[in-house]
């Protein structure tokens, strides 16, 4: 079943690209003796990777695009310290979000922004395929505090930094403006670093409700409760754990369903009186 909501005047759905199988120790402090449920049996977390596709009054859009084409093998070395046994075969696979979005009747043509969160490689994957874009009507949009270190000091044949190489020189690209902006109608972008320095929350607002698509601000359910629990690629995780509790905090107290990137279960989320995630597609 898809995963969908109705924002006001917006309809929400989560496309999937394909599946990451991540280690405990991806992310520090999290006991996961605690949360014995998260990890399965090859002793791994396993999450989706894909995008948010959004269509309302001012058209067809994208938040983040997917992984692209992937198969990355589970690092052996990774295995072994965190003692795994029998680990996944693959750390991360994709290529299904063309399949995802067919699904859904929309061709990539129909697609005119894409608003990426931040520059890792499973959010940027599907913008350009055979150094063509992808979506050959979109404008691309990213904080630009994420290429410095994201793109400039990545290696060269780093697979971010030769798809967003490939990018610019396609002239897709727009970097957001500065703090918050408003990027169409109900929808803004708004500045939220630690995960990398670039990253942004898009807010989508609409007849009273709101949707917040907050990236990879929040990877774990168990960080609603555990301040604690950070995330191996956080640049900056003081920066990421204020962020988040902000993040957090205002969404309690306004009823604003938050949409994480990797999170399922619910994959739209409402932040309960007591503190535990409700699906929201069920209020």
């Amino acid at each position: 079943m898809t995963d969908k909501i109705t924002i006001g005047e917006f309809t929400v759905t989560v496309l999937t690209d394909g599946a990451s199988h991540l280690p405990p120790s991806a992310y520090p402090g999290a006991d996961f003796s605690q949360y014995p449920d998260i990890l399965d049996v090859t002793g791994t977390h396993r999450i989706r990777l894909g995008a948010h596709l959004v269509q309302g009054p001012g058209g067809t859009f994208l938040v983040d695009a997917g992984a692209g084409e992937l198969s990355m093998p589970f690092p052996a070395e990774l295995a072994e310290a965190n003692g795994l046994t029998d680990p996944p075969l693959t750390m991360a696979s994709a290529g299904a979000l063309p399949a995802a979005l067919a699904a859904e009747g929309v061709e990539p043509e129909e697609i005119t922004k894409i608003f990426i969160t931040h520059l890792h490689l499973d959010h940027v994957g599907w913008i350009m395929k055979d150094g063509r874009p992808f979506f050959p009507n979109a404008t691309v949009y990213y904080g630009a505090e994420d290429w410095a270190l994201l793109v400039d000091e990545a290696p060269v044949d780093d697979p971010t930094r030769v798809l967003m190489e490939a990018a610019e020189k396609a002239g897709i690209l727009q970097t957001y403006p500065a703090g918050e902006s408003q990027l169409l109608p109900g929808v803004q972008a708004v500045h939220a670093p630690g995960h990398t320095p670039g990253h942004v929350t898009v807010k989508l607002s609409s007849q009273g409700k709101t949707l917040w698509f907050v990236g990879d601000m929040i990877e774990l359910p168990a960080q609603l409760n555990d301040k604690n629990i950070h995330f191996m690629t956080d640049v900056d995780r003081d920066l990421a754990g204020s962020a988040r509790d902000r993040i957090l905090e205002q969404a309690k107290e306004e009823g604003i369903v938050i949409a994480a990137s990797h999170l399922s279960n619910p994959s739209f989320a409402l932040i309960t009186d007591d503190d535990t995630w409700a699906d929201a597609t069920h209020h």
